[in-house]
Order: structure tokens, then C-alpha cells, then sequence
């Protein structure tokens, strides 16, 4: 856990200032609520936990309740991390108290319950509480957000200027539709929210449709319409009286079923409204023949108005203060597809020296000097990694003839088309992340047994 403080004057141990602000609208109410959890013995493990998880720039933490204790996890940079495991006589209580400050109920270990959890330490935060019960016990997952967004901009993203460009062009072009797409646990719901920041709401009029179970928060010039998918509900429920007024601009994250997307392909093609959308895929090329797939009876129409798709991965940023430099082998740089002359330098998070080498002069070991800024990890924050694929008459004839990453992709890259790992090449070209980190991110996915 965080480093625990002891007060000079007193030996008392001192806690960060973390402030815990349960979701209950009645302040009295709330500190009761408050008072209560800070009178259990383990109030200050709970609250070391989330700390430390702050400490490390961590965005989730993983709780995982077992007979003989818990295992706690931290996701730093995206991996998951192992952390000191907790006897059950404190992880009981921890879980006690940071479900009593979610307002939910600490007795039910089994049902999936879930609720968000405001907080401050050195700025202000959202825990995204969840916890179910498994066959060993039971896992909590905390989601941690800042409360205002700090990345806002395609450029926050790290996106090229010539691609935001495009990007921009793709999501305020007329009688088309602009796809944004990513794989899960890539920021594709950051991009998704950036992007439609970044289109140009004040001269259209945009309407956003979101099942209300997992609506986003609201988008400045958006006007937002929910719907109940646990009821029934489809994006159609609302649909038909809203296109009586004439909207420039339909939003949906998710189209549902194929009369919704026959619905907006008659308002794109024939009324010359303009449509986004977002898919769940690997690649710019996967989500459009994702989107063909899926609604075969309007893939023509689909292709016809797609006009660009995005797609994004994160990879580890190289710690700027203690990445190393090497020279690469010519064959390397030709493997990379890299010009000979082009690059003098790669990159590569620090390693320590093997034991023996850790000596001084006189064979006393050294004890090596951890990097203060990643704490030895070798990497800080995350980096992400764009494509955009201009979708032209080429590539719609390819996903409608032969719907096969493969070929479409070889068409896409007779077309000009820069996949992802190209871009990520030139991302380790540029020394923002290692060779290592490539091969991870784009390592193939293992065999399912």
C-alpha cells in the first residue's frame, strides 16, 4: 500500500488528504455516511488503497476475493500490475466501506451492483465502482477518471496535423457517413467523445441516440435522446419524430438492427443528412467490413456512403528520463521498412545491469538508482497510434465483393492506405516508444484452446 506518513509531534500515523464524496444529494446525510465508514478500524486501508492507486497513475484497480485472502491489482499504462494481496480480516471491511460510500449494499456479495464514487486527492476524481460475485467469491473492479477530461482535442490524442484534418473533413462532410472505430481497451470511447468534439456543431444540428444504461454524459451542441434497450427500446423508438424535423446530423453509437440502419441510410442518400457512428474492431479496414457484415442487407448502401474510418491503438510511452538509446542494424531499420540513413537512433526503456555487474571497484554492491518520474517502469502515460482510412470506390468494391480483411486491406494499401503498425513504426522511429512495445501491441492474439 501508499506510504503511510507518522506525524512528528504525535507518532500518528497521517493519512493523504483523500476526500471521499458518497452520491447522496443530503449533506447531513452525507457525512453521517462519512463519519460511520471513518469509525471502522480499516477506514484508513481504504483509503491507502486509493492513494496508492493515484500514486502510481493507475486508472483501474482490481480487487479479487478468495478463501485465503485478496489479490489487489493496479492497470498502470494499460498492464495490470500485482500489488500486495490483503488478508480477508481487512479486505472484508475495505469492501464494507467503499460499498457503503457508493451507497450500495455491503451484505449482497453475489449481485452485480455498481454505482460512482466522486473524490479528491491533488485534483478531483470519479471511481467507477463495480462488484459481482464469482465462483471463489467475489471481484471488484474501480474504474478511475479524472472529472474533467484532461485530453480534448484530436491534438491531446497525439493525432497527426494532416490526419486531423481528415478526421475533421470525414465528420463534417455532407450525405455520408463517418465511422470512428478501435478495439476494446484501446480509448476508443475517449476518441469517440473527442471526435465529436471536434466536429463542427455550431453551424449543423446534431442528435445523438444512446441506450439510457449506458449513455455517455453530454456533449456541448448535442442534444441527446435516450432510449430503453432493457424495454424493448431501439434508436427507431425515437427516430421517426425527430426526422419530421429535419436534422442535419444523426449520431449512433450503436445502430441496433438493420431498420434503423435502413432508416439512416434513407435520410443520408436521400434527404442529404450525414450520419457517425462507432464500431468495436482491430482496424480501420475490420470495422467497415464489420459494418457490412453485420447489416448485410444495407451493405450497399452502408459502402456507399462511408466516406473514412479511424482507428486507434494506446502503446507505453518511453519514460523520457531514463530511456536508453542503441544504434539498430541496418537490417532492422530494413525489416522496419525504415529508409537506410533515415534513423541514427532507437529507443529503449532502461535496464538495470545484471547482478554481478552491480559492484564497485572493490566488488561491494551498488544498489542502482530507480527512475523517479516511471518508478523503474520504463515507460510513463501512453501514447496513441492512428489510422484513417479514406474509404473510395476501390475499397467499397472490394468489401462487397470479397468481405476478407486480407484483401481488403491489400486493396486499402494500393490505395495509399498507412495501416496502424505502419504508423506505429513511425512512432518508434520517432523515439516516443520501443521496439518491445510494438511487439507487444501488435502481437498476434494467442490460440483460443
Amino acid at each position: 500500500m501508499a506510504s503511510k506518513k507518522k506525524s512528528a509531534a504525535t507518532g500518528e500515523i497521517v493519512l493523504p488528504p483523500l476526500e471521499f464524496k458518497p452520491p447522496v444529494s443530503d449533506k447531513q446525510q452525507q457525512q453521517g455516511l462519512l463519519l460511520a465508514c471513518r469509525q471502522v478500524e480499516q477506514y484508513p486501508a481504504t483509503v491507502m488503497l486509493v492513494a496508492q492507486a493515484l500514486k502510481n497513475r493507475a486508472d483501474q484497480i482490481m480487487l479479487d476475493y478468495a478463501q485465503q485472502g485478496v489479490a489487489v491489482r493496479f492497470r498502470v499504462n494499460g498492464l495490470w500490475e500485482a500489488m500486495p494481496p490483503m488478508d480477508r480480516a481487512t479486505g472484508d471491511p475495505v469492501l464494507v466501506i467503499l460499498k457503503r460510500l457508493c451507497v450500495l449494499n455491503p451484505a449482497d456479495r453475489r449481485s452485480r451492483q455498481s454505482n460512482k464514487l466522486p473524490l479528491s486527492l491533488n485534483g478531483d476524481w470519479i471511481i467507477e465502482f463495480t462488484s459481482i460475485g464469482t465462483p471463489t467469491g467475489e471481484r471488484v473492479l474501480m474504474r478511475i477518471e479524472p472529472k474533467k477530461p484532461i485530453l480534448k482535442t484530436l491534438s491531446d490524442l497525439g493525432m497527426r496535423d494532416k490526419m486531423q484534418e481528415q478526421v475533421k473533413a470525414m465528420l463534417n462532410a455532407d450525405k455520408s457517413l463517418a465511422i470512428i472505430s478501435g478495439p476494446p481497451g484501446h480509448g476508443l470511447p475517449t476518441m469517440w467523445r473527442v471526435a465529436l468534439e471536434s466536429a463542427d456543431k455550431f453551424v449543423r444540428d446534431f442528435h445523438i441516440f444512446e441506450d439510457k444504461a449506458g449513455a455517455e454524459p453530454e456533449l456541448i451542441n448535442v442534444t441527446q435522446h435516450l432510449f430503453d434497450a432493457q424495454a424493448g427500446e431501439t434508436p427507431m423508438t425515437l427516430l421517426p419524430s425527430l426526422l419530421l424535423k429535419q436534422p442535419d446530423v444523426l449520431v449512433l453509437p450503436d445502430f441496433m438492427n438493420e431498420e434503423t440502419v435502413k432508416t439512416v441510410c434513407e435520410e443520408v442518400l436521400e434527404e442529404n443528412r450525414h450520419a457517425i457512428t462507432k464500431v468495436v474492431a482491430p482496424s480501420a479496414v475490420e470495422a467497415l467490413i464489420r459494418l457490412a457484415v453485420t447489416y448485410k442487407n444495407q451493405a450497399k448502401q452502408l459502402m456507399k456512403m462511408a466516406n473514412g474510418v479511424t482507428n486507434q491503438r494506446l502503446m507505453r510511452r518511453l519514460c523520457d528520463k531514463c530511456k536508453q538509446a542503441f544504434q539498430p542494424q541496418p537490417q532492422l531499420l530494413q525489416k522496419l521498412g525504415i529508409p537506410a540513413g533515415r534513423v541514427t537512433a532507437l529507443y529503449q526503456p532502461f535496464v538495470p545491469p545484471p547482478p554481478e555487474q552491480r559492484v564497485d571497484a572493490k566488488g561491494n554492491p551498488v544498489e542502482i538508482e530507480i527512475c523517479k518520474q516511471c518508478d523503474g517502469r520504463g515507460y510513463y502515460g501512453r501514447i496513441g497510434v492512428f489510422e484513417f482510412l479514406t474509404v473510395n470506390d476501390a475499397i467499397r468494391s472490394a468489401v462487397l465483393s470479397q468481405p476478407a480483411p486480407a484483401h481488403v486491406g491489400a486493396v486499402a494499401k494500393q490505395q495509399g492506405h498507412r495501416n496502424l503498425q505502419e504508423e506505429a513504426i513511425l512512432t518508434v522511429a520517432m523515439g516516443l516508444t520501443s521496439l518491445q512495445e510494438l511487439q507487444r501491441v501488435f502481437a498476434p492474439p494467442a490460440p483460443k484452446k
